[in-house]
Order: structure tokens, then C-alpha cells, then sequence
């Protein structure tokens, strides 16, 4: 199905898609953003729901690389296609290696910590403390770490020292008490200022700001606050940033981490807290890939529709996309639609995919090549999404794209439409969900059932009443689940007189 060379049989003109994909990183701030919205009652904003930051949520469970820091992972939806043509679906994966903690670069970095009056709320700095002492426990003695607040203005709290056993950062952390304005500005220039100073190419240099993101004090522009980060970003310092509370400025904070080449979370919970900063901390702090791209060339025949996260247009022939850094256990997935067009029995190659990055360790540029093939087969009914993993992923993705979508819908007054498309994604987590086995689907399905509610608050009235069941897909063995997805052909054909 995937041939690997080590470099494209053809050089061939790739038309760059000049912007980068919606957050297609080590973020996953919009998922559980989305969720606390819905929790409260409100209507998510079109303009939080990032979609494949949003995909890149979820657990994937990609082959680790051997021998190389980045791996190249692609999954066909199926892998027969009808002579006549039709919907293609393709999964492209990325996986980072895991970091050996005994070979981790050790860190110079500072913690710039919002204790601001917007931050006293029970959502905020209990989550920032906890998260900390969280995260102290991924620290190495040797590491480096200066410790920055701010509310009117900003302040060192601690000068960059050695760890050492890490009680210093413990009492220092407890005794942050919030109260006054908040300079964001002035404490993330402190910060990057503080790691500037001790800056080392052997180190991970790099701040990490926990805040809610809302600057009402000195440099109040995201803008102006973005350009000025920009500045020690571009010199090495990385920035990676962790949003409190439910009313943080995404679009700052989504800014920052994507400029600065860092990660970008959203800590809602006690489970959010232990996602970010136990499970997703390698990533946070060891960078394995630089200048990430994959490149997607269609061959004749064969049209490219659609990325994920990607609105603009896609040329037909062939798209570059920019991805951003990597840490060390990072994944993350793409999902891209084709259309293929008739074609002759047998084998048939449909795309040739690209990943090209500057491995970080060794310092030297790597690429992976793999030619994506099908077996074109007679025409009958096919399900494009039988393989269960890539039907997860492409479900995911619908329920993101529903979410923006239904913000929408509801400020064009449109309600019913809006509780329709929750109603059918719900009824879709659900279906899914009995073939993955996956839990988070369930919880998305309740999510979105949820959501119903809300929604129903704007109709005045409940059209769930007039609604059928709906019915569980079965089961199909993959990396998600035990049995294939059924298509219409596993059914049997009845005459009714």
C-alpha cells in the first residue's frame, strides 16, 4: 500500500499552501476550551474551534520511529477504490521519538506566572499552583529555572538558579497570592529577559507562561505584545503557553505559542492538569523537530479536496504544508480528502507524500518519501471510512467543523438547524464509539448531548420527541477497535410484496 523510498522519484512543482494550518502543532487549547463552554451553557465560538488543534486532542497510537526523531505514519480509509471512482481518505501521521530522561537537554527557563486579580477565581490559581508542583517533578536538578510574576507590574521573584532539589520553587510557588491589574506584557519580556541572559545553544531555552491571558495594564495590544515576543523567539527562546480560566484571551495566548514554537493547553481540571503536565511533558520541553513540512502531490487521476484545518483554497495539484516544531513524544495526525476518478483494475498509486524537517539533535536536515497506492477494484459499494481508525479521526473532525458551524448557525437565528447537526453528531460519537471502544468519543457524544440543551433554551421547545434512535455500527479489528466498519454490501437483500 505505501512504498518508502528515500527521496521522490520525480522532482515535481509543489504549489505551497502559504498559510500555516490552523494550529496543526502540539496545541490542544480548543478542545477543552469548546468543552468549558459547553459545560457552562454557551454557544462555542466559531472562532476557537481550530480543527486540527482541536483533532490533535485526542490519543493517537502511531508507530514510534526507530533510529530517527520523527516518524511518517499513513493510513488509507480504504484501500480499494471502485473503478468508477470515489471518495478517497488519507491519514498522515506524525510521531516523535520518546526522550530518554537521562539524555533529556537540560532546560534554562523561566516560569512567568499571572497573580493578577483575574486570576482569584477558583478555576485559576489553584490550577496554576497545583500545576506547577505538577510539573516540578519533570524537572532535573541541573535545569535552570527563573520565576516571574506579575499582576500591576511585573517582578522577579527568583533569579535563574540550579533546581537542585526543587524546594525553593515549591515554597516560592505557595506563597503567590493574587490582587491587582494585569501587565502580561511587562511579565513576559521579564521572563524571556531572564532567559536571554543565561542563554545556551547546549540548553531547551524557553519560558512557560501560565495565565488567563487578559491584558488590561502597560502593553494592552496583542498585537504589539506578540511583535515584542517575536523578537527573542526569532534569537532561539522559545515560548510556550498554558491558558486558566474560561475567560482567557485564546487568540493572544494561541498567537504567542505559535510564533514563539511552543505548545499551547488550556488547563480546565485536575485530569486536564495531569494531561498537560505529566503525559504531554516531554513535548513541552525537549524539542526534537524543527521546520516541519509534508508535502501531498496527487498523481493524474486524482484531485486534492480537502485538508484538514485548512479553509483557503487547495490547489488540485499538490499542497506543502507547514506544520510547526515537535517535541520529544509528539503526535500529530492530518486528515486529507481526495477524489479519485475511473481508472483501470489493479494497482493503482494515488498520492505521493513528503515529510522534510530539520532533525534538532543532529543538525542536519531528513526527509521521508512514501508513494500511497490502492487496488482499483470493480464498482460496488465501498465504505471510504472502513478502516476504524481514520473513521475516528474523520469523525473528530466532522464534530469540530459542527462546532463551528453551529456558532453560526445560532447568530443567524437559525436554531433548528443548530440542534439538528448536534443531534446527528451526537448520534455519530455514538455510532463510532461502539466500534472504537474509544471513551473520549462517549464523553464527546454526552458533550454534545449537552449542547442539545442549550441549544434547546434558544428554540423553546425540545424536537428530540420526534427523533429516532439511533442504531450502533458493529465492530472491525484495527488499532481502535475489533471489527471493520460494515459496508452496505454486508447487508442482505430482502423483496417486500
Amino acid at each position: 500500500m505505501f512504498k518508502r523510498l528515500s527521496q521522490p522519484s520525480l522532482l515535481l512543482t509543489i504549489i505551497l499552501v502559504a498559510a500555516l494550518i490552523s494550529s496543526c502543532a502540539p496545541a490542544d487549547a480548543s478542545k477543552s476550551i469548546s468543552r468549558g463552554a459547553i459545560n457552562r451553557g454557551a454557544i462555542v465560538p466559531a472562532e476557537s474551534i481550530r480543527v486540527n488543534e482541536y483533532l490533535n486532542y485526542y490519543e493517537q497510537r502511531f508507530t514510534e520511529p526507530v533510529n530517527q526523531p520523527l516518524g511518517l505514519d499513513l493510513r488509507l480509509g480504504n484501500t480499494h477504490l471502485p473503478a468508477s471512482g470515489g471518495e478517497i481518505w488519507l491519514q498522515i501521521g506524525l510521531q516523535a521519538q520518546h526522550a530518554e530522561p537521562e539524555t533529556r537537554t537540560p532546560l534554562n527557563l523561566a516560569l512567568v506566572l499571572d497573580v493578577s486579580g483575574s486570576m482569584s477565581s477558583p478555576d485559576k490559581m489553584p490550577y496554576l499552583k497545583q500545576s506547577l508542583m505538577v510539573f516540578l517533578g519533570s524537572l532535573h536538578p541541573d535545569d535552570i529555572v527563573a520565576i516571574v510574576a506579575y499582576s500591576d507590574d511585573a517582578r522577579l521573584i527568583r533569579p535563574a538558579q540550579d533546581v537542585g532539589s526543587g524546594d525553593w520553587i515549591r515554597q516560592t510557588v505557595e506563597k503567590l497570592h493574587p490582587g491587582g491589574s494585569t501587565n502580561l506584557h511587562a511579565g513576559l519580556m521579564l521572563g524571556l529577559t531572564q532567559v536571554d541572559q543565561n542563554f545556551d545553544i547546549r540548553f531547551s531555552n524557553r519560558v512557560i507562561l501560565l495565565t488567563d491571558g487578559i491584558a488590561n495594564e502597560g502593553v494592552t495590544n496583542a498585537d504589539r505584545i506578540a511583535a515584542d515576543a517575536l523578537a527573542y523567539n526569532d534569537r532561539g527562546i522559545y515560548l510556550s503557553t498554558i491558558g486558566l480560566g474560561y475567560d482567557l484571551n485564546d487568540h493572544l495566548l494561541s498567537t504567542l505559542a505559535r510564533q514563539g514554537k511552543g505548545a499551547y493547553h488550556f488547563v480546565d481540571s485536575a485530569q486536564e492538569m495531569e494531561k498537560v503536565f505529566m503525559q504531554e511533558v516531554e513535548g513541552l520541553v525537549e524539542k526534537v523537530a524543527a521546520d516541519v513540512r509534508v508535502s501531498i502531490r496527487p498523481t493524474r487521476g486524482v484531485q486534492l479536496v480537502s485538508i484538514t484545518g485548512f479553509d483557503g483554497h487547495i490547489p488540485a495539484e499538490g499542497a506543502q504544508v507547514l506544520l510547526q516544531d515537535m517535541g520529544a513524544g509528539d503526535s500529530q495526525v492530518i486528515m486529507v480528502r481526495l477524489d479519485g476518478q475511473s481508472g483501470s483494475m489493479g494497482s493503482m498509486t494515488i498520492a505521493e507524500v513528503t515529510l522534510q524537517y530539520m532533525d534538532v539533535f543532529a543538525q542536519k536536515p531528513r526527509e521521508i518519501y512514501e508513494a500511497v497506492t490502492m487496488r482499483v477494484v470493480e464498482d460496488g459499494r465501498t465504505n471510504p471510512l472502513e478502516d476504524i481508525e481514520v473513521c475516528r479521526n474523520a469523525t473528530i473532525v466532522k464534530s469540530a467543523e459542527a462546532l463551528k458551524t453551529i456558532s453560526g448557525l445560532v447568530d443567524n437565528g437559525r436554531f433548528l438547524d443548530a440542534w439538528q447537526l448536534a443531534y446527528d453528531i451526537e448520534a455519530e460519537l455514538r455510532r463510532v464509539s461502539t466500534v472504537t471502544g474509544d471513551a473520549q468519543m462517549v464523553q464527546d457524544a454526552d458533550l454534545f448531548q449537552r449542547y442539545l440543551i442549550t441549544l434547546v433554551t434558544y428554540l423553546g421547545f425540545d424536537p428530540s420527541e420526534a427523533q429516532p434512535s439511533p442504531l450502533p455500527l458493529g465492530e472491525q479489528p484495527q488499532r481502535w477497535g475489533t471489527t471493520p466498519v460494515p459496508s452496505m454490501d454486508d447487508l442482505p437483500t430482502i423483496e417486500v410484496q
